[in-house]
């Protein structure tokens, strides 16, 4: 309906002050207490506008940023929830419409609202007289239009039968920009953020969000999985184990490593942490502490990410400009190099892999953009 709005706030007692506004506005509100809640139903509800409550998480800026890229042209109101002229200016460049100040007051919120649903535009009426001296000529384009329609259908028809499938992308681009692990499952893929501090869950076939988990108290540099958990990296070198369930909670922690890792995987046995400052890779006991086992020196020229599967360390090199490949027994011999095509951009620098069903993922940044990109396992 024209009047639906979608409210995204998490405080009860906002949404019960929302309610009664949005209500004397006459406005079908639907609430959500958070971003995943909204995206999930927003299909659902198709809201003519969406209001958002500042100051929650994740910030709104990130919900302007995924709440764009699922409707790029749905006008987007944050709710301040203190009047502060600067911050309304930083999220109306961000892509918000306009911006309520608070207090939230039906004065306040109704020019927004008739604004968001252009409500007060002006008034056109249709001169019929004119209408029915074009119906003859609006009825033979119709004609023409169906008849070019069936012509496009037979050739789309013909090209789809007749032509060789189209490649699937081997790269995506990401609405944040600074990625820091990757982990591929069987539908989706999941990256962790250092700078939002959050966790996004896309779908592998085209990239679009499912998900997002704010990590507030954590600022991950390295993440990979076992069969029952997930393991993030922070900054200060402690690796937290977190459940596989809907806000990944948090089960242990180790000690702070030094240095601290910017890689980790699980070769189905063992785990694996990595440092691109000195190239050391360490191999480490399954558990709870990731207790050392060994430490080798990398062999290439540059480590920049690491990563394995069950047969093979596999490492991005960015002075080699290549993918190495080693040995789970002998990380310091490297069996082969693969040349990798995207560092033909000399800004490209890879700070996540992960490997998958044949397949090598990468994370990185080049330069104000980040990218998740694959390439089929070199044999």
């Amino acid at each position: 309906m024209f009047n639906t709005v979608q409210i995204i706030c998490a405080s009860e007692k906002d949404r019960t002050i929302l309610r009664g506004i949005f209500k004397n506005l006459g406005a079908d509100a639907v609430f959500s207490p958070d971003l995943n809640d909204a995206l999930a139903i927003f299909e659902k509800a198709a809201p003519a506008a969406v209001f958002l409550a500042d100051g929650e998480e994740p910030p709104a800026e990130i919900q302007l940023r995924e709440l764009r890229r699922v409707a790029p042209f749905i006008p987007l109101i944050p709710l301040l929830k203190r009047r502060d002229a600067a911050r309304a200016v930083n999220l109306m460049k961000a892509g918000a419409l306009d911006c309520a100040q608070a207090p939230w007051t039906e004065e306040e919120l109704r020019p927004i609202y008739r604004k968001a649903l252009n409500l007060s535009g002006t008034t056109i009426v249709l001169d019929t007289t004119a209408l029915r001296r074009r119906r003859r000529a609006a009825a033979l384009a119709l004609a023409a239009f169906f008849a070019f329609a069936g012509f496009a259908g037979g050739l789309y028809y013909g090209f789809k039968k007749f032509s060789p499938p189209s490649a699937r992308p081997d790269s995506f681009a990401l609405p944040y920009a600074h990625p820091t692990g990757l982990v591929i499952t069987g539908t989706s893929a999941l990256v962790s953020d250092w700078y939002s501090q959050g966790l996004y869950e896309h779908d592998l076939k085209d990239f679009n969000i499912r998900r997002v988990t704010s990590l507030p108290r954590v600022t991950p540099v390295a993440m990979t999985a076992s069969a029952d958990a997930l393991w993030l990296a922070g900054a200060n070198g402690v690796m937290e184990k977190r459940l596989l369930d809907a806000r990944y909670t948090p089960v242990s922690r180790t000690a702070a490593f030094n240095p601290p890792p910017d890689s980790a995987c699980f070769d189905g046995l063992y785990f694996w942490t990595a440092d691109s400052r000195t190239g050391a890779i360490t191999k480490r006991m399954p558990g709870d502490a990731l207790d050392e086992i060994k430490i080798f020196k990398y062999q290439g020229r540059k480590l920049a990410a690491l990563t394995c599967d069950t047969r093979f360390l596999w490492a991005a090199d960015a002075g080699l400009k290549a993918l190495a490949k080693m040995s789970l027994e002998d990380p310091e011999r490297i069996i082969s190099r693969t040349e990798l095509s995207p560092y033909a951009s000399k800004t490209l620098k890879v700070t996540a892999m992960a490997a998958k069903e044949g397949k090598i993922w990468f994370a990185g940044e080049d330069g104000a953009k980040a990218l998740v990109f694959f390439i089929d396992e070199p044999k």
